[in-house]
């Protein structure tokens, strides 16, 4: 099990754990919560975006509730953070972009949209890759050979989203001279534009940001994405969860939504991040030997003599040429032999088009027949 894993197990757990306890305080009527957001700027800046919106917030929902409501800012030193905080029920609401999101509810279920930000009537915006001014580069394509900064690691624009759109144009990991996570988006573009690399991914708004400030970067390519979801913990009161939705969508203060350079907020849901979580689940394609990815596709597969298989309808019995497998499993993800030489794990494969052709309410039986040998019966257990 890799580090990244092992780190999103505990987190969770610790997110469990935290759960049954609520972080919502009242004193004297009123009801506090906490709002959290990982840092993409100084402390200081981040507080001076997002205080005006809090404030509208605090307006909108005391009205609806009737109570006084308190909001406190928390900010997270990065992305990691910033998730930990939320699905372990640290704070109550936050913003994320689209992959620290996914991986949230990857972490925690429970945790749901309040509202997408509204960008020019949108949920959608766009990601660049720049280069240089003085650059030669006039097409994704001449990047091959090249140097290239990301952002964050957990970044969508950063990461996750510019590395699908290489990959697409045909350049992968190992066909970059190399690069680099730079972190926030200015350091990659003031990076490209210094001439430490050949191009890198940012967001638009910092983008323009940077090009109005003067620095000598250029557009090559650019790819859309969408706009960031504002999150509510898992297990917040469904009346509190339901006032603060509300009172996201009628933000209308312009001092407001012009601190964070948004129009307002539209309803969306999880499958609005559908291709987002595609290309994250996609992303070892990037990291992946050109190589070793073309032998794979013309190197059958080494498979175990074929199983029969009967499905109970009318005793009708399939032969599954192969499509059931065994494997003997011994990774660290499972046991390994080390720990109990003993013991063997079954891995077995179905065909879906078997599956879908018993959804009349039929049961789908497997029996598994094993050679006697000598066993205790206390020996024998199932680890569902």
């Amino acid at each position: 099990m890799s580090i990244s894993t092992l780190t999103h197990v505990g987190l969770l757990l610790t997110g469990l754990l935290a759960s049954t306890f609520s972080t919502l305080a009242f004193a004297e009527g009123t009801l506090r919560l906490n709002f959290g957001v990982y840092s993409s700027n100084k402390p200081s800046s981040m507080v001076r975006v997002y205080r005006p919106i809090l404030k509208e917030l605090e307006k909108n929902m005391s009205r609806r509730l009737n109570r006084n409501v308190d909001i406190r800012m928390q900010i997270a030193k990065d992305y990691d953070q910033g998730i930990s905080h939320l699905i372990n029920g640290r704070v109550d609401f936050s913003k994320f972009g689209p992959s620290p999101y996914i991986e949230a509810k990857r972490m925690n279920n429970g945790i749901s949209i309040l509202a997408i930000e509204n960008v020019n009537d949108s949920k959608i915006f766009y990601g660049i890759i720049a280069v240089a001014q003085t650059s030669t580069l006039s097409d994704i394509h001449e990047l091959r050979g090249k140097s290239f900064a990301f952002g964050d690691e957990g970044s969508t624009i950063g990461r996750f989203l510019s590395q699908l759109e290489l990959e697409q144009a045909g350049i992968r990991a190992t066909d970059l001279s190399r690069y680099e996570y730079l972190g926030r988006h200015d350091k990659v573009g003031t990076a490209v534009g210094a001439g430490s690399f050949d191009a890198g991914a940012l967001n638009e708004k910092t983008f323009k940001k940077l090009v109005a400030a003067g620095e000598p970067i250029r557009e090559l390519a650019r790819f859309p994405n969408v706009t960031k979801p504002w999150i509510a913990r898992s297990g917040l009161d469904q009346e509190i969860l339901q006032a603060l939705r509300e009172s996201l969508l009628e933000v209308d203060d312009p001092k407001a939504l012009s601190a964070l350079k948004i129009d307002g907020f539209l309803d969306g849901d999880d499958s609005d991040y559908k291709v987002i979580r595609q290309a994250m689940d996609d992303n070892d394609l990037f990291f992946a030997d050109r190589d070793e990815v073309l032998a794979r596709q013309h190197t059958p597969a080494a498979t175990e003599p074929p199983m029969q298989a009967a499905v109970s309808n009318s005793a009708t019995q399939i032969d599954l040429d192969n499509a059931v497998t065994i494997q003997h499993t011994s990774g660290a993800q499972s046991v390994s032999a080390a720990d109990d030489p003993q013991r063997l794990i079954l891995n077995i494969s179905l065909p879906r088009s078997l599956l879908e052709t018993n959804r009349r309410g039929h049961a789908l039986t497997i029996n598994l027949s094993i050679p006697e040998f000598s066993i205790d019966d206390e020996e024998l257990s199932s680890d569902d």
